[in-house]
């Protein structure tokens, strides 16, 4: 029998683009090519989720069915009433659509969509067994597959994603402080060997990280901070990487601070100075925002942020703001690497106009 099938259902647009944004949130793309560049793979999101979801989402309805189960017995309600209760419940109820909208009409009326089954993920057997055991009480299987989407979209982001990479999140989570593991890692393409510490969320409540520990291109020890999203091909390592000492706080430093920066050596106080409008980008521009340790207003009615965190974040975010309006004072290390990075966007946008013309 094939492995593939194409599976109709028919998703609000509010549910399928919800569907759109996980699947951008965590980057799963098609190949480049030369017609399209980080095309969305629903089809993959879709088959992941079916294959990673299934058995929890059928647990989670046994459970709640259980639960109203019993409440309902103990006021001696009769059984076929239950079930029909219980169908209902599950039906309207329990996993109604998380998404907002302000007004249901015809332009968000459920439109047509499809995926396809893949070997890789097993998903037409998952289907076989939805059509052969669990349709009884649904109508269809497009409404079964959008009420499992609505469960899911129901957690939170962090939640979801571990849903989605659950192969992955298993295989570190066996591995914490136990073996190191080899993988690529898809944000820079490069491969790493080093001893997962601790799977975490950010203060944003977002993303998934694991904190790592390994050795840089010199052989000493370095600390790591990976999404756990952009970690593939994940394997068992039998390196040998010693143990730091200090490995505890900077974990707990890394995880209050940001937790995409890993905290290496001891930090020093930076200081920023924001002009009005760089203190209102400040207060906007929210992710990967560091944490202020104190702040002071200047005569000339500027602002002066402190800062006791990684420098890579500092680096990162204030470079997003625009000219003029944060101003690294010091460490000097810090002001001359954002000087550079101007520096060379500019001198690479000379060499773009020398060239074209």
């Amino acid at each position: 029998m094939s492995e593939q099938r194409k599976i109709d259902f028919y998703p609000s647009p509010e549910l399928f683009q919800s569907i759109r944004n996980d699947t951008e949130l965590f980057e799963i793309f098609k190949k480049d090519n030369v017609k399209s560049i980080m095309e969305k793979n629903i089809n993959e999101f879709l088959n992941r989720l079916l294959h990673e979801y299934f058995d929890d989402y059928i647990k989670e309805l046994e459970g709640y069915s259980s639960h109203i189960s019993k409440v309902l017995r103990d006021l001696k309600i009769a059984e076929n009433t239950i079930a029909d209760v219980i169908n209902s419940m599950s039906s309207e109820v329990v996993f109604t659509d998380n998404i907002k909208s302000e007004k249901r009409d015809t332009k968000s009326s459920p439109k047509h969509r499809y995926f396809k089954t893949t070997a890789r993920y097993g998903t037409l057997n998952i289907i076989e067994l939805i059509d052969s055991k669990y349709l009884a009480k649904n109508p269809n299987l497009s409404e079964y597959i959008c009420k499992m989407l609505k469960s899911y979209f129901s957690k939170p982001l962090y939640k979801r994603e571990q849903i989605i990479f659950s192969d992955e999140y298993s295989a570190i989570s066996e591995c914490c402080q136990k073996n190191c593991i080899r993988f690529r890692y898809t944000y820079d393409n490069k491969t790493y060997t080093v001893m997962p510490y601790r799977i975490f969320t950010g203060k944003e409540q977002m993303f998934n990280y694991v904190f790592c520990y390994g050795l840089d291109e010199d052989g000493k020890s370095k600390n790591y901070s990976f999404r756990l999203s952009r970690m593939t091909c994940i394997q068992k390592s039998y390196s040998s990487i010693p143990y730091p000492s200090d490995i505890k706080d900077k974990f707990y430093l890394t995880k209050k601070l940001g937790a995409s920066y890993a905290i290496n050596d001891e930090l020093e106080e930076t200081c920023v100075l924001l002009t009005p409008a760089g203190k209102r980008s400040f207060k906007h521009i929210y992710f990967g925002r560091p944490k202020v340790d104190r702040n002071e207003i200047t005569p000339a009615g500027n602002y002066r942020y402190y800062f006791i965190c990684s420098t890579e974040q500092l680096y990162r975010y204030f470079r997003r703001f625009n000219p003029g309006e944060a101003i690294i004072e010091y460490p000097t290390t810090l002001r001359d690497r954002i000087i550079d990075f101007h520096v060379k966007s500019l001198e690479g946008y000379e060499d773009l106009t020398d060239n074209e013309q």
